[in-house]
């Protein structure tokens, strides 16, 4: 394969990653119910074709014949995508507040005070899902073969380190989901439910500290003391009522749809650093490590005491409770990817239907000390996310670390910090080593929130 072909194949393979990019950004913002995925592919194109895949590891490109070998799942599973979202965005929730539809009703659930009405919404919710989840599931096992056949291996290592962090931060999420359990709801942490866990943690309590305002006045901030050019990035706020809840990164475009409170900090801050990463390199050419490590260094901030206490203006008697809630969030996310990233693999190697959703079930019960809900075991159906949400929280833990050693404790607003960062986005790579350990990155966290940011 000469340079001229492998330039022209890394065009057709932007064109295509932009397109899927934003169909999904439209359909997420509520603005497309039935997106038009499988039209993107152009017909026999070869970004999508297994004979590029074996043509591009001949010539020993193993990363551009993965990019194509990934392209290629996601165009069998194009049709069955286009027909779980449409679904998504068509289901309707019967709730105790009336109709409503799904994105609606899970943006409001982790709102609700009144418990009965919690779980009856989250029940109204989980009925709705179960079509929507049957085409999700659908897709999932038609991607899983098509992997299979362009020779995707499960990446167990992976699974291992998310086996270990949850070993590492056990303690740490049991202790701290206990005290917060009795305090907040008078409740062991033994007797909650999913919609419990997401109120506790949401935090409503803090409504007050984490007001709309500070955030956008935090993250402008953050971005003027890191150099960071949020110029570059489209950030919409979509409005409609079909519009996901939180944020999420396409490319350099960042969709936001705010859900109150402490829950909008850390997802946001993640997203802009997702995006950010985006910004100067092509997608073909993007390192899949450097995105998800910026958006945790970004989010990370929210657990650095000074920057936290600074942005929020809190007394020394506030920053510990703050922080632990914080930091409980925090456990939540990371957690839920370390229990759900050996289903997924373990569907990558065919375990389907009801026997996925039991141990998806099982898995997150258990790690999160909370029931859950088998039919969400389709949303955790792709390795990618989960395995970048512990890969991109090590990586960004280890580069804090760095930035601490180098710059001081309050490198997120020393000068020289700006440079640094500058060099890695132009680089659009981390520094080469061994890779970050995610089990290594959560007992320092346990740590920090024993001690209470200390």
């Amino acid at each position: 394969m000469d340079g001229d072909e492998r330039e022209s194949l890394a065009r057709v393979m932007d064109t295509l990653a932009a397109g899927l990019e934003e169909e999904r950004a439209r359909h997420e913002a509520g603005l497309e119910g039935a997106p038009a995925l499988r039209a993107l592919f152009p017909p026999n194109g070869a970004a999508a074709h297994p004979e590029m895949v074996k043509r591009l590891r001949a010539a020993g490109d193993e990363p551009m014949a993965r990019r194509v070998a990934v392209l290629r799942a996601e165009w069998h599973a194009a049709e069955r995508e286009e027909g779980w979202r449409a679904a998504e965005a068509a289901a309707v929730v019967e709730g105790p507040e009336g109709r409503t539809g799904l994105a609606e009703a899970e943006r409001a659930l982790p709102r609700l005070v009144d418990p009965s009405r919690r779980r009856a919404l989250a029940s109204a919710i989980e009925a709705a899902l179960e079509g929507p989840a049957a085409a999700r599931e659908a897709a999932a096992e038609v991607r899983v073969r098509a992997r299979a056949e362009s020779g995707l291996a499960p990446d167990w290592a992976a699974v291992v380190e998310g086996d270990e962090l949850l070993g590492a931060t056990d303690d740490a999420w049991r202790e701290l989901l206990g005290f917060a359990a009795r305090r907040d709801l008078g409740a062991g942490a033994g007797q909650l439910r999913r919609a419990d866990l997401l109120h506790l943690t949401a935090s409503p309590a803090l409504d007050g500290l984490f007001r709309r305002p500070a955030l956008d006045a935090a993250v402008r901030g953050a971005a003027a003391d890191l150099g960071l050019d949020l110029g570059a990035l489209r950030i919409d706020e979509p409005s409609h009522p079909g519009a996901w809840p939180g944020a999420r990164a396409h490319g350099r475009r960042v969709l936001f749809r705010a859900v109150g409170g402490l829950p909008d900090w850390q997802p946001l801050l993640d997203a802009l650093g997702r995006g950010l990463a985006a910004v100067h390199h092509p997608p073909h050419a993007r390192d899949a490590a450097l995105g998800p490590a910026l958006g945790a260094l970004l989010a990370g901030l929210c657990l650095e005491p000074a920057w936290l206490a600074a942005r929020l203006e809190l007394s020394r008697a506030q920053q510990a409770d703050v922080l632990r809630a914080v930091g409980l969030r925090r456990l939540l996310q990371l957690r839920c990817a370390g229990a759900a990233l050996r289903v997924a693999t373990e569907v990558e190697r065919g375990l389907s239907g009801q026997a996925w959703r039991e141990a998806h079930r099982e898995a997150l019960t258990a790690a999160l000390h909370a029931a859950w809900d088998g039919v969400r075991a389709s949303r955790d159906a792709e390795t990618a996310p989960l395995v970048a949400t512990l890969r991109g929280f090590a990586a960004g833990e280890r580069l804090r670390r760095a930035l601490r050693e180098r710059f001081d404790e309050d490198w997120w607003r020393n000068p020289r910090t700006r440079e640094h960062l500058a060099g890695l986005l132009a680089a659009g790579r981390l520094p080469d080593q061994a890779p970050a350990q995610a089990a290594e990155a959560g007992q320092e966290l346990a740590l920090l929130l024993e001690r209470g940011g200390r």
